[in-house]
């Protein structure tokens, strides 16, 4: 077993990006670990394998009343979060992220999220007033799943819910910390009615960190999101000028790939999309 794993909910539509995901993972420094909602789709997924191929996963249903899920529009936080609370004792860095990504280097995991959670930095953008969707996404992030007396800190240290911090760099949990962090938002199988479409469980985790272990959140100049759909500039200026970044965004990668491939960049995240999104929900 390696100190450092990667884990991927994913849903039939995205076992393409499954298998890709598998093939280039196989033989690194990093476990993979899917996460299905279903015994049904684990077994879909394994049988387009080789059968002699041992798969690292878990299944929503074995942790929780799926239709809670379904009733909350919430699958993807969910299993993230499902596994951080089941993996967290095992190893020392867990990345949660979604399927749609590219790898450009996989030489060593566990020093880039080392890396990144010494770094103590937490990067955002400041939105703008009339980006309501992204201030709910904040507040909702937020507030949902935490305890009111942390509400108003909460809002202070975003400046009033304005600092969105979404994927900004590779998402990595420190498993030191892991238990705090499921402590405070009390994460069980039966409280799962809490949450909703709109809390980005990273995000929240990020604010997590600055609140109780003196994380920094940097306000990057100029940029009104995050560097999740930011252009080139703004992400090479961050990795050059503020703190080095391990991954970029589709967009802002096929404008530069050659910086991002001679840089230290390991994966392009968002493949499915190369613009700024009209957010619906999604189930992974």
């Amino acid at each position: 077993m390696n100190k450092c794993a990667i884990v991927i909910p994913l849903h039939p539509k995205h076992y393409n990006f499954g298998h890709y995901i598998f093939n280039e993972l196989n033989n690194t420094n990093v476990d993979l670990y899917f996460v299905f909602t279903s015994l049904e789709d684990k077994n879909k997924f394994q049988n387009s394998l080789s059968q002699e191929i041992k798969l690292n996963f878990l299944i929503l249903t074995d942790f929780t009343d799926i239709q809670v899920v379904i009733n909350t529009n919430s699958f993807v936080s969910i299993k993230k979060l499902y596994a951080l609370y089941d993996l967290h004792e095992k190893y020392e860095y867990i990345s949660c992220i979604d399927s749609e990504i590219k790898f450009i280097n996989k030489t060593n995991f566990y020093e880039i999220m080392r890396n990144i959670v010494n770094s103590k930095i937490i990067f955002g953008g400041k939105i703008n007033d009339n980006m309501l969707a992204e201030r709910y996404i904040l507040i909702d992030s937020l507030t949902k799943i935490s305890d009111n007396k942390y509400h108003n800190d909460l809002r202070n240290i975003s400046q009033d819910f304005s600092i969105y911090t979404w994927w900004s760099n590779l998402p990595v949990y420190d498993c030191k910390i892991a238990k705090h962090f499921l402590d405070w938002i009390d994460f069980r199988s039966s409280n799962l009615d809490r949450f909703c479409w709109n809390v980005f469980d990273s995000m929240l985790y990020d604010y997590f960190c600055i609140l109780f272990y003196n994380y920094q959140l940097k306000i990057v100049p100029n940029l009104h999101h995050s560097l999740e759909f930011s252009d080139s500039e703004i992400v090479k200026y961050v990795d050059k000028k503020l703190n080095k970044l391990y991954w970029v965004n589709n967009n802002a990668y096929k404008q530069d790939e050659e910086y991002y491939e001679k840089s230290d960049f390991y994966i392009v995240f968002h493949l499915d999309r190369s613009c700024f999104p009209q957010f619906t929900p999604l189930n992974n």
